[in-house]
């Protein structure tokens, strides 16, 4: 009686944790460092691993199959004194499938450059949204917190906003960090300006953006109404437009950018000759770095690699992960 107990407890714990934690996020810890002792990045990348896929970050109920992917990989370049690292690059990926294909879209692709943070091996990883104890818990809070509110922000209008919330919680507790990241005098491109973007009511036109462009959009691409698909997906661009005239060269505009330049260039190949020039014009005003990249999508794709042929389009198909 006794082992049966304990069995339906262990297989209780089993699909308690399927159905919790909220990430399924691909964690890498390498280093260019010679000749040192690989143990202890094995086991950062462990730690990190368990801080980031196995906690409890939220009051919601996951799925498995709902999990929230992305990625986080370190580069350590210095190893200064037992507990002080500095990586030349940590990079932060975001992804979302597209609803009823095996397609999934970039959410997110950025970097912190020249990061500095302590860990003590075999010490376990603390974090609280209000309390700042240490550079790497807090960045790391930060991006997966990011990574929920991104995530909402495209399933339902303004679905992110507490996110953000706890996004901007993480980064005024932070405020007294010696670490570059945290400061809005640095420059305009960090956490705090991520942050400050997307809790600023000027721009709340950006959580349209996501909606419009991920749930109204690319989930129907694979449907019967591509047409209207693509018109939510411009809907969205021309979005993304207003709020780049509000401010230019803001963050939360140039990641998003970064994030689906050649999604949209993709899309609208196939689109009609009007939207297909308004699209150039507003992406050209936006991001005019890459005005060739846009110019694309005046050329007309073979049909066998259209992306709204739903036989062997990467947003077609019955794939889906919902």
């Amino acid at each position: 009686m006794k082992i049966k107990f304990l069995i339906f407890c262990s297989l209780l714990i089993f699909c308690i944790s399927l159905y919790s934690q909220e990430f399924k996020v691909q964690v890498s810890v390498s280093t260019t460092i010679q000749g040192t002792d690989r143990k202890i990045y094995e086991n950062m990348q462990k730690a990190i691993n368990e801080f980031v896929n196995n906690r409890k970050w939220t009051n919601y109920t996951y799925k498995t199959e709902e999990k929230i992917e992305g990625s986080i990989s370190i580069n350590i370049k210095e190893h200064s004194s037992q507990e002080d690292f500095k990586a030349d690059f940590m990079n932060i990926q975001l992804r979302r499938p597209v609803y009823n294909t095996s397609y999934t879209t970039t959410m997110l692709n950025t970097q912190e450059l020249d990061y500095f943070f302590k860990y003590q091996e075999g010490a376990s990883l603390e974090f609280e949204q209000n309390t700042y104890y240490d550079n790497l818990t807090s960045t790391i809070a930060f991006y997966l917190y990011y990574f929920l509110a991104l995530d909402a922000d495209s399933f339902s209008p303004n679905g992110g906003m507490q996110f953000f919330q706890t996004c901007q919680n993480i980064v005024t507790a932070a405020q007294k960090s010696a670490q570059k990241g945290w400061k809005s005098y640095e420059n305009q491109k960090n956490k705090y300006w991520m942050s400050e973007n997307y809790n600023n009511g000027a721009y709340r036109q950006m959580h349209d953006v996501w909606y419009n462009y991920h749930m109204m959009g690319l989930d129907r691409m694979s449907g019967d109404n591509q047409p209207e698909a693509r018109n939510s997906i411009l809907s969205a661009i021309e979005s993304l437009q207003r709020v780049n005239r509000e401010k230019t060269q803001l963050i939360c505009v140039q990641q998003f950018v970064d994030a689906k330049a050649d999604e949209i260039v993709q899309i609208f190949k196939g689109a009609p000759e009007n939207e297909k020039e308004k699209v150039i014009a507003i992406m050209c005003e936006i991001n005019p770095a890459n005005t060739s990249k846009y110019e694309q999508i005046r050329t007309q794709q073979n049909q066998n690699n259209n992306i709204n042929q739903n036989n062997i389009s990467p947003l077609g198909g019955n794939n889906s992960k919902y």
